[in-house]
């Protein structure tokens, strides 16, 4: 499990530093040129239209994880509007799997259930027609999911019989707030690639008296926060 964990944050991070590196590479560029409805007599005076485009994205980290055999795995993808460059609204879409054995007690927890998150994105760029994003958002993130627990079967202390043990269907659900920071470079024409990081911290949850979810779709790892992260293939019109 901590060679596929090791493995996982491996690749994760050789593909942040060619993102970084090819966004800096495109950031020195010359902005292209621009129609002449979105010019003004200087290239320092930009007219930019309210509607500046449609994007839609997925993520590679979730696949990662479900390649590796990770505990838990989320797929995920996302639509997003461009308002002068600069407000980025946009809607998550995911599906998240888990299915995870303890350690010690060799109790197994499993779950899957959809998510979605909504929020928007504000672009610090100061080169709007560069192709190039340096963004920061915040999302508010929603699931509603049941969840099972069992654990390997028990002696019965007074009829001394093997009894299994499984709770089914169990009910949760989860809000939560998440603040994101980004990167995007543009690669060719309407492709590109992006990553970000998020911190995201529990609103409420619901959860069953019988015993806590041990991942929740969409968040991660059950708790009051944790840290996590996308690398998204990117096509935008």
């Amino acid at each position: 499990m901590i060679q596929r964990i090791s493995r996982y944050f491996s690749i994760l991070l050789i593909s942040l530093l060619c993102t970084t590196a090819v966004f800096a590479q495109y950031e020195d560029r010359t902005p292209r040129k621009l129609p002449a409805n979105m010019r003004d007599k200087s290239e320092e005076k930009l007219s930019l239209p309210l509607f500046c485009g449609v994007s839609v994205s997925a993520d590679l980290v979730g696949p990662a994880m479900k390649a590796m055999n990770s505990d838990y795995a989320q797929l995920e993808v996302a639509a997003r509007v461009s308002l002068r460059e600069k407000f980025l609204p946009i809607i998550e879409l995911g599906y998240g799997t888990s299915k995870h054995t303890h350690e010690e007690t060799n109790n197994t927890f499993k779950t899957k259930a959809p998510y979605f998150r909504v929020g928007m994105d504000y672009n610090f760029s100061k080169r709007p027609f560069s192709g190039n994003r340096i963004y920061a958002g915040l999302r508010y993130g929603f699931t509603d999911f049941t969840y099972d627990i069992s654990s390997p079967n028990f002696i019965d202390p007074i009829w001394h019989t093997s009894k299994p043990f499984e709770l089914k269907d169990l009910d949760g659900n989860m809000h939560w707030a998440e603040v994101v920071f980004g990167l995007e470079t543009k690669i060719w024409e309407i492709f590109r690639l992006g990553w970000n990081i998020r911190y995201k911290a529990r609103i409420t949850h619901k959860r069953s008296a019988y015993g806590e979810p041990w991942y929740i779709p969409g968040f991660g790892k059950n708790g009051s926060s944790c840290l996590g992260a996308t690398f998204n293939v990117i096509f935008e019109i």
